[in-house]
């Protein structure tokens, strides 16, 4: 794991750093599972992984756009209540591109209650956490089935 502090920013080489990250987060729900973004569209021959995020953390909606295919992919109920968020953009270089990954909170086993999106610069490795939303007790399974 090559985690950094650069300038008081948190920087990373890989999403696996993201992953770490977000287990490591403090001052909420402990993050018990992670899971890395991938786009979900089957032409790719490689998973897709780099997107155009846009988040809105105070209304807690979100959705990745595949750099690659252009598909958007509405986080949880965001498509709903979607309030026109800029596109995430790294506040140490400017990229707009990003890699993406959940942090997820689970009580009793296989419950998820609170789930936290996070983001890996591609350009200069910067780390931030973009979005969370608290769930109602859901599944591992279904939580991870629609990320």
């Amino acid at each position: 794991m090559t985690l950094r502090a650069v300038a008081g920013h948190q920087k990373a080489e890989t999403v696996e750093d993201l992953t770490q990250w977000l287990h490591n987060l403090t001052g909420c729900p402990d993050v018990a599972r992670t899971h890395v973004a991938a786009c979900a569209n089957p032409s790719h021959d490689d998973p897709a992984t780099w997107f155009y995020v846009e988040a809105d953390r105070r209304e807690g909606v979100a959705r990745l756009r595949c750099l690659s295919c252009g598909l958007a992919h509405p986080v949880f109920d965001s498509e709903d209540r979607w309030t026109y968020p800029a596109v995430w953009c790294c506040p140490t270089c400017n990229q707009s591109i990003a890699e993406a990954a959940y942090g997820l909170h689970v009580e009793s086993g296989d419950a998820v209650t609170w789930v936290a999106l996070a983001v890996r610069c591609v350009e200069c490795g910067d780390l931030s956490g973009v979005a969370d939303f608290v769930l109602p007790g859901t599944v591992v399974d279904e939580v991870e089935a629609s990320l």
